[in-house]
């Protein structure tokens, strides 16, 4: 990994704006239902926790830190 594979994970996050404005014109254009309402913005939660873990996976990587840290041996708790 190196700092463009950073730079990507981040420009990835824009594509949330998209998400949002379709649902916003789901709700104001297509009458979605409460229940469809509730599930897209439920699912959308999802998957920018998912989007985040791995913008902050790569982030580690990119720095050397963590488990990714080879000057030193890696310690896990537990």
């Amino acid at each position: 990994m190196d700092r463009f594979d950073l730079e990507e994970k981040i420009n990835h996050t824009y594509n949330f704006i998209d998400t949002l404005n379709d649902i916003s014109y789901g709700i104001l254009e297509v009458g979605m239902t409460n229940d469809e309402i509730v599930n897209a913005i439920d699912g959308l939660a999802v998957m920018l926790k998912l989007h985040t873990q791995k913008l902050f996976d790569t982030f580690v990587q990119v720095h050397k830190l963590d488990r990714y840290n080879t000057d030193s041996p890696a310690e896990f708790p537990g």
